[in-house]
């Protein structure tokens, strides 16, 4: 059984650059705080669209996928909301170890994005870990 990617994944081998704002906005994060934040909104049973991890350079990240708008109205410090007029590389299907720029996580189904309130309150958790500010 193949799984059907979405119309904006890269074909081929090498990343693409991709706009934001067209198919999904993208939430950019530490990877510190995105990698707890991912487990957060998995703990709470939430859907967890694609996440893009660029883990080279002195400050790895990691992109979280959300529905179109997002970025409009995102508002979360530590953190950078991409929208229209922005762009962001995207990793090839098949590209899902690093080193560098890969999928942290592709879900099976091509259209899941992480829904904006679960994410959001997850970074706040996660941030809140990392400061000791619970």
């Amino acid at each position: 059984m193949t799984t059907r990617l979405p119309r904006w994944m890269p074909i081929g081998s090498e990343p693409e650059l991709c706009p934001a704002g067209t198919w999904w906005d993208a939430i950019r994060a530490p990877e510190l705080v995105g990698r707890r934040a991912f487990a957060v909104v998995e703990e709470q049973g939430l859907p967890v669209g694609p996440v893009i991890l660029d883990a080279g350079g002195r400050e790895p990240r990691m992109y979280f996928l959300t529905p179109v708008g997002t970025a409009a109205q995102w508002e979360e410090p530590g953190t950078v909301a991409l929208g229209v007029s922005c762009h962001v590389v995207v990793p090839p299907a098949d590209c899902n170890v690093g080193p560098g720029l890969h999928w942290f996580w592709l879900p099976a189904r091509p259209h899941v994005l992480t829904l904006p309130d679960g994410l959001h309150r997850a970074l706040i958790k996660a941030r809140r870990e990392r400061e000791g500010t619970f």
